[in-house]
């Protein structure tokens, strides 16, 4: 069969001169409107629908355990006009139960029954839908209070400096504690809970990374994972003389030591550089108790800030004199 091109076209060009006339505008006009007045009458007219709400229970404490787990979707069968029905469905609004009371038994059982599932129900929906049957009608589980106590994180992790660069503070932990929860004798065995492994290569500035929590068997704990934060910065030394002291000399005796000073060169992060004095710093050695010829010479340092010192006098020599 030979099928004739040129008819086809001309064909469609007659249609299309036809629509522009301003009948078919008119009769596309009624179309549209009479498609508004169907679409309004459906809206308003009562319809059924089957829609699926979320549910959720507060005050239900860390530590209890549901041996059967609760619902998380409550499937309804609603009554109402169109255009409420669709907006339940679009919005699909979340039914809030709260656990206090049932809780507060103590009896490890959880009984919610149709009435009240409903009432929740019916509080989240406009006041002229009606409520056709809800699956489930009732809510029953049995439950169990776990042992909890707070343990430190400790982290596992190795990390090397870039040049020039030291830790401000040691590595932070957020959280630096954990709750965790299990039987009294699984929790009596575990005095902390350990992060993974990791190793930060080349620490310069701040640097965070996310770790998990390992977690031991028959034990849950309240957060899965803390955020480690390293702090470096710059450091530069500063250099002190400061004099050699004597501790546990006898009253009635002078000593004398040589040489009589050191000088201490102590590493210092930037920000903390005018911070850091010689009143920080004490070189001591302590009066012999036997006939050694020399004598160590002991640095003490009182500032938070100084993360490697050195003494340029290690021991020194002495003379002890009788007082007069």
């Amino acid at each position: 069969m030979k099928i004739d091109i040129a008819h086809i076209t001309k064909s469609i060009k007659q249609v299309w001169m036809w629509m522009l006339r301003k009948d078919a505008y008119i009769f596309l006009l009624f179309v549209g409107l009479a498609t508004l007045f169907w679409w309004g009458r459906a809206m308003s007219s009562q319809r059924d629908i089957d829609v699926k709400l979320p549910v959720i229970y507060t005050d239900v404490p860390t530590e209890v355990v549901f041996y059967t787990p609760l619902p998380t979707h409550l499937k309804v069968s609603l009554r109402d006009n169109g255009r409420l029905l669709r907006q339940v469905q679009n919005t699909k609004p979340t039914v809030t139960i709260n656990l206090a009371e049932q809780l507060k038994k103590n009896d490890g059982k959880i009984h919610l029954s149709p009435d009240v599932i409903r009432q929740k129900t019916q509080d989240i929906l406009p006041g002229s839908t009606a409520i056709q049957h809800i699956q489930p009608e009732d809510i029953n589980s049995t439950y169990y209070v776990e042992a909890s106590k707070q343990v430190p994180i400790h982290l596992r992790a190795e990390w090397t400096l870039e040049t020039q660069y030291q830790l401000s503070v040691s590595p932070v932990l957020e959280p630096a504690f954990v709750e965790i929860y299990g039987m009294p004798e699984a929790l009596d065995t575990i005095d902390c809970i350990y992060t993974d492994s990791i190793f930060v290569d080349k620490v310069q500035g701040t640097v965070q990374h996310t770790l998990n929590l390992q977690q031991p068997s028959g034990v849950r704990t309240s957060t899965t994972t803390t955020l480690v934060t390293w702090i470096s910065e710059r450091f530069t030394d500063k250099s002190f003389s400061i004099p050699i002291e004597v501790e546990g000399l006898p009253v009635d005796n002078d000593m004398h030591v040589f040489p009589k000073t050191t000088t201490i060169t102590a590493r210092v992060g930037i920000s903390h550089f005018a911070e850091v004095t010689e009143t920080d710093f004490r070189a001591v050695c302590y009066y012999p108790t036997t006939n050694e010829q020399t004598l160590e010479v002991e640095i003490v340092c009182s500032s938070p800030y100084v993360t490697k010192m050195r003494s340029s006098i290690r021991e020194v020599e002495y003379i002890i004199e009788q007082k007069p």
